[in-house]
């Protein structure tokens, strides 16, 4: 019986051994997986910290794009519109020149008809100065001739 006992008492401290065993594995298990679901708990805070932090750097950066894009527009507004006065100060400046040219056109137009007018008048009084001249000498030598007619 001895042989029995003993077995038994192995047996029985086996079964002691694996019951100890069998509880610590459980509770190394319990400890794995509270420490597991910690760790999934800080990582979906952390995922959900992250994605938050990006939402927000988003909902920034869409913000910077929107403002960027009203920059953009009025950019180009104001360039238009320089580019419409630039051309419409160009147009009046181009009128104003065509105006200018044709007055001096018509001023030189007009000088020249006065010029031809006062040389016309400048030839006449010459010719004229010339025919009373010839006019003078005729009646001079007419005259003289008269004067050494009665002489002689």
């Amino acid at each position: 019986m001895d042989r029995r006992a003993t077995l038994r008492d192995q047996s029985h401290k086996e079964t002691e051994l694996l019951h100890r065993e069998a509880h610590q594995l459980k509770e190394t298990i319990a400890a794995l997986r509270g420490a597991l679901e910690e760790e999934k708990a800080q990582q979906e805070t952390a995922v959900a910290k992250v994605v938050a932090e990006l939402n927000q750097e988003i909902g920034h950066l869409k913000a910077t794009i929107t403002t960027l894009r009203e920059e953009l527009e009025q950019l180009k507004i104001e360039g238009e519109r320089e580019v419409e006065e630039a051309l419409a100060t160009g147009h009046a400046e181009f009128r104003h020149m065509q105006n200018t040219i044709r007055a001096l056109r018509n001023e030189l137009e007009l000088r020249k008809l006065l010029y031809q007018e006062a040389l016309q008048t400048v030839e006449r009084v010459h010719l004229n100065e010339v025919d009373h001249l010839k006019h003078i000498i005729a009646a001079v030598r007419g005259q003289l001739e008269t004067s050494h007619a009665q002489k002689g």
